[in-house]
């Protein structure tokens, strides 16, 4: 790490890691700096050679950002699609690791289903539970060793019964990235791991091929929504796995518009009795279920499948909504560019809908946050076309969100 010298106002350079500290409080504006500027994420926030603007120094103090970083040994050139700092060729989480984790998710599937069978009531064993949390241990090692990489789910089933432990890894590793990128104490980045390799643990008495089964009726999908009330009852009094982990189990399903289970929790519910750790695990759950293969379900790109989940975030005009803003911008902060090999998922030109149902199309992003653009509205809450349209500048605009993004310009329905 780098620090500043305030006496002889110098910069400091930590050898061991090449990057150097500039404190946002010592910024001026339309003062230009030589290197590109990251933040502690890796995201692009100035170019090299461009002023310091007004908007950007407020938008930085009133985000708490005390910090920016630059490598003196790096080239200042972007190849204006990857702007993350990251090294797309290489893994968070190399392959022997990932398949090691999805063998444990194996054993401990099988130890429910014995206990299922043979042993009614017996208590899930210490002995995996300890396993398991050595597992996490080495999935966060491997996150914090590679932090330059980029995270790529594991895709391809050995056999079709493969997918619930290839699901329930892919989980894991994503949530252990997560609460590294937003510097979770080790505990809470340890629950969130394990939540993963045990979180779909009430479906070890199902049918797999319910489990698997691409489209499900009522009375399957029944079936299906007991499974985090199954499994905390099998884990609810034991000793060995703290309250979170627990929570996580019972909880990663349920949603803001009420159609969560096994509670169904309202939007108040959801936002004062769902922790927010167990928020964002739930958004690593939602995007590994669609960017993962499953037997007859084409999966989404990971691009595809963030612009999906930020058309699941709560606004008023929604009826189906899923997730809270605040908690999508967290995730979008942490794993955006890890996600997504260092791409925007929205762009110039997207056609979005705001939080108040106006209408509108992005003119310009924003390299601090990609969620927060210039967007130029062209429609009122009504769809009523503007006279005059109006530029709503997000970096000064708390208020507002994008809380839809359209891939085609075709007409806008007022439930979207």
């Amino acid at each position: 790490m780098a620090s500043i010298d305030k006496d002889k106002n110098k910069v400091k350079i930590d050898e061991s890691s090449r990057n150097v500290e500039v404190l946002v409080r010592t910024m001026k504006q339309d003062y230009q700096y030589s290197y590109n500027l990251f933040d502690e994420f890796g995201n692009l926030i100035l170019e090299a050679h461009v002023p310091i603007s007004e908007s950007l120094l407020n938008h930085l103090r009133n985000s708490n950002i005390e910090r920016l970083y630059y490598d003196p040994t790096k080239a200042q050139e972007t190849d204006g699609e990857n702007v993350a700092g990251l090294n797309t060729g290489k893994s968070i989480v190399d392959e022997a690791l990932a398949m090691e984790t999805v063998q444990n998710v194996k054993d401990f599937m099988d130890h429910i289903r014995d206990i299922y069978n043979f042993s009614p009531g017996a208590s899930v064993s210490k002995v995996r539970i300890e396993e398991s949390r050595a597992q996490v241990d080495k999935l966060m090692a491997s996150v914090e060793k590679n932090s330059d990489g980029v995270f790529n789910p594991i895709t391809k089933l050995k056999e079709l019964d493969d997918y619930t432990y290839v699901h329930s890894a892919n989980v894991s590793i994503l949530s252990a990235i997560l609460g590294s990128r937003l510097e979770f104490k080790k505990e809470i980045r340890l629950a969130m791991g394990l939540g993963g390799l045990f979180h779909d643990m009430g479906k070890a008495p199902i049918s797999k091929d319910i489990v698997n089964k691409a489209s499900l009726n009522d009375e399957e999908f029944d079936l299906i929504k007991y499974h985090p009330h199954v499994g905390y009852k099998l884990i609810e009094t034991n000793p060995h796995m703290h309250d979170i982990e627990k929570r996580i189990i019972l909880l990663h399903h349920e949603r803001t518009d009420g159609e969560g289970f096994p509670f169904g929790f309202d939007l108040d519910q959801y936002e004062n009795q769902t922790p927010r750790e167990i928020r964002l695990f739930a958004l690593c759950n939602e995007y590994i279920l669609m960017v993962q293969n499953k037997p007859g379900v084409k999966p989404l790109s990971s691009r595809d499948a963030l612009r999906k989940m930020l058309n699941l975030v709560f606004a008023p005009y929604k009826k189906v909504h899923s997730f809270l803003i605040r908690d999508f911008k967290e995730f979008v902060k942490a794993l955006g560019y890890i996600v997504n090999n260092g791409s925007y998922f929205i762009v110039k030109g997207d056609l979005v809908r705001m939080n108040t149902g106006e209408i509108g199309i992005i003119e310009e992003m924003n390299k601090l946050f990609p969620l927060n653009p210039k967007v130029k509205i062209l429609k009122n809450h009504k769809l009523e076309t503007l006279k005059r349209p109006i530029i709503i500048d997000m970096l000064k605009d708390y208020n507002n969100f994008i809380s839809n993004v359209y891939d085609k310009t075709g007409p806008v329905k007022a439930g979207e």
